[in-house]
């Protein structure tokens, strides 16, 4: 009897099994089969009512969510052939969040791609042009003329906000955590935006450059320096690029000569890090200044300096990825912003002299 009630129980479940994959193909199908219609007949949305619609996307709003806002909004029909079609073409993991200025006669490739460009987010927002290489003291002393918050409230967040980037879980404890991964860029503000605002944006965008390819590459150059290179370090590395090389064709040299430093067990002695330890300008260096005990002067200590001097452009973090194969280890800044390299001490200080002259 009960190896009766035993097969008998195992055919429900079986059924029960069977029945759920039914419902699932069905549903599956049938969103297929709304995805392609949509795709492959035509849609003149043009015949529509014209009108322009401000929508908002949240900040944590999945790119389902987003499809949603958009049906509810009569911008589309269907969420769910949307989000399918957005994660087939790449879509879904670039959309932004703001207030989007669109229309009802955007298509749905229009619309995926107004989810993906600043352009589209409204016009009376507030927009904030980040250069490259400034620290986050001067972005925040930019924030601040601009009236968006004080930098007092702008370094407080960097310093002291939670921020659940993954590339941030190998950064140290050091002040100033910050430094070197805000990403130079134009950026989009939300009215009356708070420090969060624009560094979750500048961090959301170091996120998309330092991609796929760039971790192979730090592999690889790790493999080329016999040693593991962190993500934080080769951001110093760029950070000092950044500040050193006026020139972009001499960047990939200017990272070698680091590199180079670093394998030889020489200071660095970079006058850019003494600028950014004390907190001056290079023309008003003195001795005082080299002989600053900060961690961040390469002067009078080996290594790396305890974190980056900026926030330093894809630019530099490519030549930082990709140095020289060069074995200079001197260099020297022309009058014409270029440098001088060289392998010895003897043609650097002849070189010096003579510039001198």
């Amino acid at each position: 009897m009960r190896k009766k009630i035993l097969n008998y129980s195992n055919y429900l479940a079986g059924g029960l099994f069977n029945i759920l994959l039914v419902v699932v193909i069905v549903i599956v199908g049938y969103l297929v089969a709304t995805w392609a219609f949509d795709q492959f007949t035509p849609q003149d949305v043009t015949q529509r009512p014209f009108y322009e619609i401000s929508i908002e996307i949240p900040e944590e709003a999945t790119a389902l969510e987003a499809a949603r806002i958009l049906r509810e909004n009569n911008l589309i029909n269907n969420e769910w052939t949307f989000y399918l079609s957005s994660v087939l073409n790449g879509s879904s993991s670039h959309f932004l969040y703001g207030t989007f200025a669109l229309n009802t006669h955007m298509s749905e490739p229009d619309l995926m791609e107004a989810l993906q460009s600043m352009s589209f987010l409204k016009p009376d927002e507030g927009r904030i042009v980040i250069i490259e290489g400034l620290t986050n003291r001067q972005i925040a002393q930019l924030s601040a003329t601009l009236g968006y918050f004080t930098a007092a409230e702008f370094l407080y967040e960097a310093e002291n906000g939670f921020f659940n980037h993954e590339f941030l879980v190998g950064v140290g404890t050091r002040t100033n955590r910050l430094e070197g991964f805000l990403f130079p860029d134009t950026y989009n503000l939300p009215p009356n935006p708070s420090p969060r605002d624009l560094i979750v944006r500048m961090l959301d965008r170091f996120e998309g450059v330092f991609g796929m390819e760039q971790q192979i590459q730090l592999e690889q150059l790790s493999s080329q320096m016999g040693r593991n290179i962190a993500l934080e370090e080769l951001i110093i590395v760029a950070s000092i690029v950044e500040a050193e090389a006026v020139l972009h064709e001499e960047r990939p040299t200017v990272a070698a000569v680091i590199f180079n430093r670093l394998a030889a067990g020489m200071p660095l002695e970079m006058i850019t890090t003494v600028v950014y330890a004390t907190d001056t300008t290079a023309s008003r260096l003195t001795a005082q200044h080299f002989a600053s005990t900060s961690p961040y002067n390469t002067f009078n200590r080996v290594g790396l300096p305890v974190g980056p001097i900026s926030n330093p452009s894809f630019s530099a973090i490519d030549a930082a990825l990709n140095p020289a194969n060069v074995d200079y280890l001197f260099m020297l800044k022309l009058e014409d912003g270029s440098h001088f390299f060289s392998n010895t001490q003897a043609a650097h200080d002849a070189a010096a002299a003579a510039l001198a002259q």
